[in-house]
């Protein structure tokens, strides 16, 4: 595994900006641990939800004599109770990620860093997954402000990938993640089966956020003329001649790709998020992210 970076994923300043914040999760989602997420369980923390009628054991700290003065019976004070939430990052580190500069890779694990922070400071449990040539390597779910030292250093090193193979790295992630929760997956989409990875995933119920990240570059290619186009994964050599019709061509099929992600994410209730690697890092999260709901 090589590092990306000499320097830190994330920067002090940054950090400390980002513990304001939290994540939206939309969807119920079942947690383990007291943490800072509303359950749609009653408990007894702070925010009053509704009353129930006393049974025989029930605490009696939470009896409303008030109201048992009035209506003669007994009813207890009940509360949205606040749960953690298993968090699931995934970073595709397939060659197509390491284009752009900065990499889109980089930006790509710098996000991952940051929503897990900010997950951490909520008191959620964070795992990561890093993937690669068709596998997952895994980072076990941690919990607390303390384990964002060794989720950087996770992040930090990915390994050195060809191809992706979105679709079978999405089946080992449904079979070897058995927390429901929230699921970020962060890719470029460069994979003829990104569909099936993104419906395996959503089958399992998770609340899924795809970030795709794009370069400058893709999003809004110059290159004219006769070239020869090399895959970076495949190594694949293609000659082509790019004019601005075949340009148009290239950015109806760019936008189609990204509707398509957006809708199939939307139908089971997921988040779509177009990442441009030329914004600032800060730009993106603080405003992007929480301007679709994301981040609050």
């Amino acid at each position: 595994m090589t590092p990306v970076s000499e320097n830190p994923l994330l920067e002090a300043s940054f950090l400390q900006r980002l513990q304001r914040l939290q994540l939206l999760v939309r969807r119920p989602l079942p947690g383990q641990w007291k943490g800072e997420h509303r359950s749609p369980k009653r408990g007894y923390s702070v925010e009053f939800a509704d009353f129930r009628e006393y049974s025989p054991g029930d605490d009696l700290r939470y009896v409303d004599w008030k109201a048992y003065g009035r209506l003669d019976r007994l009813y207890l004070k009940q509360y949205v109770e606040e749960e953690d939430v298993y968090v699931l990052l995934l970073v595709d580190c397939s060659r197509s990620m390491r284009f752009g500069q900065p990499t889109k890779l980089l930006f790509a694990l710098q996000v991952a860093a940051a929503i897990g922070h900010i997950a951490l400071c909520r008191f959620h449990r964070v795992g990561a997954g890093l993937i690669a040539d068709g596998k997952v390597i895994w980072m076990r779910p941690v919990r607390g402000k303390q384990s964002l030292i060794p989720l950087l250093r996770f992040l930090g090193s990915p390994p050195d990938a060809r191809s992706t193979v979105l679709a079978e790295s999405a089946r080992q992630v449904a079979n070897g993640w058995k927390h429901r929760g929230a699921v970020y997956l962060l890719t470029d989409l460069m994979d003829e089966h990104w569909q099936d990875a993104l419906r395996t995933l959503l089958a399992r119920r998770h609340e899924l956020t795809l970030i795709h990240t794009l370069s400058p570059q893709e999003l809004r290619p110059d290159l004219m003329g006769d070239l020869l186009l090399v895959d970076s994964e495949t190594g694949e050599t293609r000659e082509v001649s790019l004019s601005a019709s075949a340009l148009s061509l290239y950015q109806r099929a760019l936008q189609q790709l990204r509707d398509d992600a957006s809708a199939l994410c939307g139908h089971f209730g997921g988040n779509y998020l177009l990442a441009d690697t030329s914004q600032p890092l800060e730009t993106f999260v603080l405003r992007e992210m929480r301007m679709r709901g994301v981040l609050a």
